[in-house]
Order: C-alpha cells, then sequence, then structure tokens
C-alpha cells in the first residue's frame, strides 16, 4: 500500500475520533467522580485537544486573534483554537481518505491530486471557525444594541424616579432579562465588589467586547456621576438614534436582500423563455 494514502488515513482516523471526542460527552465513571471528591478546589485537568491547542497558541502569539468577537461571544482562546485545530485536520485528512477508499475500490487515484486538494481544504477549514465566529459576534452585537436601547429607556426611568447615576444604572439591570442584561448587570457587579464606579465596568466591557454605544453610555453616566447633570433628554436622545440607527440598518438589509432576489427571479424568466423558444429553434435550423 501507499505510504502517503496509509498516513492520510491515519489523519483522517485521528481527527474524526477528535471530532467525536469533542462532541458526544462520555458517560459518568466512578473513578472520575472519586478523583473529582478528592480534589475538590482544585482545578481540573484540561482535555488533550485544549491542551495542545493552548501550547501551539502560546507558541504563536502572532497569530491574529478576534479577542473582542471571543469575550462577546463567550469562548475562550485555547477552545478557538483547538477548533480550528480539529477543521484543520479533519480537512487534511477527508480527500485522502476518500482517497485512500477509492484505490481500494480499485480505481487509481494520482497522489498529486489529494495532496494539493487536502492543503487547500485544510487551509480553508482552519480559517472557517474565523469566519464563523465573525459571523456570530455581528449577531450578538445587533442584538446587544437592540438590548440596550432598552436599557437606556429604563435608566432614563430610573433617573427620572429619582435615583442616583449608580443606583439607576443597578436597577435597570436587575429591571430587564436576557443575557444582554445579564451580562451589564455582571459587569455592575464586578465593578461594586473592586469599590469602582459603575461607568468603570460599563468602560471595561464596551472596551472588551468592542461595543461603541455601551462606552458612550458609560461617558454619559460619568459626566452625571461627577458634575450631577441631569441626563435624561440625553438618555432619551441616545436611545432614539439608536432606534434610528437599527431602523436604517434593517431597511438597508432589506432592500439588499431584495435587490439579491433579482438574480434568481431573472435566471428563471431566462429559462422559462429559453424553454419556449427552443421547439422554434429546434424546428427552423434543425
Amino acid at each position: 500500500m501507499n505510504p502517503v494514502v496509509l498516513v492520510a488515513g491515519v489523519l483522517a482516523g485521528l481527527g474524526g475520533y477528535t471530532l467525536v471526542a469533542q462532541l458526544i460527552p462520555a458517560g459518568p465513571r466512578l473513578d472520575a467522580a472519586l478523583a473529582r471528591i478528592h480534589s475538590a478546589g482544585r482545578r481540573p485537568p484540561e482535555p488533550p485537544v485544549r491542551a495542545l491547542a493552548g501550547r501551539i497558541a502560546a507558541a504563536l502569539p502572532w497569530l491574529p486573534v478576534p479577542t473582542a468577537d471571543l469575550a462577546l461571544l463567550g469562548q475562550d482562546r485555547e477552545r478557538w483554537f483547538a477548533s480550528k485545530l480539529i477543521c484543520g485536520l479533519l480537512g487534511l485528512g477527508a480527500i485522502p481518505a476518500l482517497g485512500a477508499l477509492a484505490t481500494l475500490a480499485g480505481v487509481p487515484v494520482p497522489v498529486a491530486v489529494p495532496a494539493v486538494t487536502s492543503l487547500t481544504l485544510a487551509v480553508a477549514l482552519f480559517f472557517a471557525p474565523d469566519l464563523v465566529t465573525r459571523v456570530n459576534a455581528s449577531q450578538k452585537r445587533a442584538d446587544f444594541r437592540h438590548a440596550l436601547t432598552s436599557y437606556l429607556d429604563l435608566v432614563a426611568l430610573e433617573r427620572g424616579a429619582g435615583a442616583g447615576p449608580t443606583d439607576a444604572l443597578e436597577g435597570a439591570a436587575q429591571i430587564g432579562g436576557g443575557w444582554a442584561f445579564a451580562r451589564i448587570g455582571a459587569a455592575l457587579d464586578v465593578s461594586r465588589q473592586a469599590g469602582r464606579p459603575p461607568w468603570e465596568g460599563l468602560a471595561a466591557l464596551a472596551a472588551q467586547t468592542g461595543i461603541a454605544e455601551l462606552s458612550d453610555l458609560a461617558d454619559i453616566a460619568e459626566v452625571a456621576g461627577h458634575e450631577g447633570a441631569r441626563i435624561l433628554q440625553t438618555l432619551a436622545a441616545r436611545a432614539e438614534s439608536m432606534r434610528a440607527e437599527a431602523l436604517a440598518d434593517t431597511k438597508a438589509k432589506a432592500g439588499s436582500r431584495s435587490t439579491t432576489m433579482v438574480v434568481p427571479i431573472a435566471l428563471l424568466g431566462a429559462g422559462f423563455l429559453l424553454l419556449l423558444i427552443f421547439p422554434i429553434v429546434y424546428r427552423t435550423f434543425g
């Protein structure tokens, strides 16, 4: 047997086993439960794939990492790099595995074609988690901005009821529901436990997740906290501008989707006309 095919099959099997081990949880084991009981308080060991990904990521500090997107999605760098590593291994071993099966079936496949195709597929799948992370983070930011608009209204209502800047920010976070309000409330809790003003927690969350509108709210709250300024009109104006931006973005997306629908409709019409004209053309020139 060709050694290249053998190595490709081993890599494909290793990648498939790693993917299945990561996706399908293992059943409970008595020795693992006893080990957790005896090692309470100690950090549990990381999975082998994540540990390997962490070592590779530490060895490649120049690798671009979407830190803000990962923080918004609640993922760490090691898990993200582990997904890239698994996808790359699957792409590297998929085509050789198919070539090995074709060879065993009696269909000879040139070695050069699977090698080039495997490398291309491995590179494409290695960068696939970047695209997935970017798309998911973009959707998360849009959802966070919608929730932040309601949060601004709640803060304005709290301020109108006579609450201070700190109480208004914390009270509004407790009223609302959803993951966005939970993230805001967690940031405010961290600031309160550290003895810092709440707008610093909002600014830190904005810098961590890359949401500029949250940084604007932190600046408004800081001005109100230091200078005692009235911020009801400012909060209302900011919420209204965010709604206008969200509405304009929704209309732009709807317009772009309507434009893209023209192409399949035009192709369908062209095919229908071709179907009508074909018998006449066939009789005339046939």
